[in-house]
């Protein structure tokens, strides 16, 4: 190699050195370009689920492969809790013999969710499409007690939810499910039952999972709220009688966070009644990348006005009742 060669050689490497110093010292207070990845509107949305809502949201720049890991969990590190586990769940529940029995039955209510989910939303997501992680379900004792598990796992109390579920979402999409939380009063044949509660809060969790967080702009609580509670069949499809329903608009939440859940509710009750169980599914399936506002005109082929229409009058036929849906 000659002289003139070696110059050219150091040149080059003395440019790229210069150029890759400059980019770092330019670029190592700005934030990882995958923090832009999920649109700003579904950030917010998850910011003002989280505090107003019985669903937790810790956003986060990344998740790596070792925060699935089940060792990880607040309830495989605390002595108090003893646990069942398969293939699919953990259950963390506190050392008595009553408590070993809501166990086994959460264990089983949980495995017997999975079919009903998977027809629901089109796929229910195992242990293995989470990089093995298993879904953690915690059993609190008391009201206290499920407040303390809430700041553990989620960084803060919450006052009363019959059920809580955590998630972890990264800027890139990436999305885990820190654990389902079970309130003391969820048990078999109570106000708050067991199954009822355990399957609204486990379509919470394969909801999530089933979302497009990159693509989809334009959530809603009663979206949220209301689907579980379709797919659960629970309590709050009763629509209160003093409500005048012609105050309620879809294309906003309402004031009250709780009439999220009958609105939601209605929503997809209404919807599978006027177009079919199919018609159903595919708008389902469309609002995992698209708002609500667009899928349901997608499939139904009517203005969201229109439905809008059919979704007042058949509140009020069912207002004040508990619906056979």
């Amino acid at each position: 190699m000659n002289n003139k060669s070696k110059i050219w050689i150091i040149i080059l490497v003395s440019f790229s050195f210069i150029t890759t110093l400059l980019t770092f010292v330019f670029n190592k207070d700005a934030p990882p370009v995958s923090e832009f990845k999920i649109p700003d509107s579904t950030i917010d949305f998850f910011k003002k689920l989280s505090d107003l809502g019985h669903i937790k949201i810790n956003l986060v720049d990344s998740l790596n492969l070792d925060d699935y890991d089940n060792n990880k969990d607040y309830g495989s590190n605390e002595s108090d809790f003893e646990k069942i586990e398969d293939d699919n769940f953990i259950i963390f529940y506190r050392n008595s013999n009553q408590e070993f029995k809501r166990a086994n039955k959460t264990l089983e209510y949980a495995n017997e969710a999975i079919n009903p989910l998977a027809d629901f939303f089109g796929k229910y997501y195992y242990a293995k499409d989470a990089n093995n992680r298993k879904l953690s379900i915690y059993l609190a004792i008391s009201a206290d007690d499920f407040g303390n598990i809430s700041q553990r796992i989620g960084g803060s109390k919450v006052d009363w939810a019959a059920g809580l579920t955590f998630n972890s979402f990264s800027s890139d999409g990436d999305k885990k499910c820190e654990g389902i939380i079970l309130n003391g009063d969820v048990q078999d044949q109570h106000t708050n039952n067991l199954k009822t509660v355990l399957f609204h809060e486990m379509a919470h969790y394969n909801h999530f999972q089933c979302m497009d967080l990159i693509n989809k702009d334009g959530f809603m609580n009663w979206e949220v709220e209301g689907l579980a509670s379709y797919f659960a069949k629970d309590w709050n499809k009763q629509i209160p009688s003093s409500v005048n329903i012609n105050n309620y608009d879809l294309k906003t939440d309402p004031a009250n966070y709780a009439d999220s859940y009958w609105m939601g509710y209605h929503v997809f009750a209404v919807f599978e009644e006027k177009y079919t169980k199919v018609g159903f599914k595919n708008m389902l399936t469309l609002s995992f990348s698209k708002s609500l506002e667009i899928a349901i005109p997608e499939e139904s082929n009517k203005s969201f006005d229109f439905f809008l229409n059919d979704w007042r009058i058949h509140c009020n036929r069912l207002k004040g009742q508990i619906s056979a849906l």
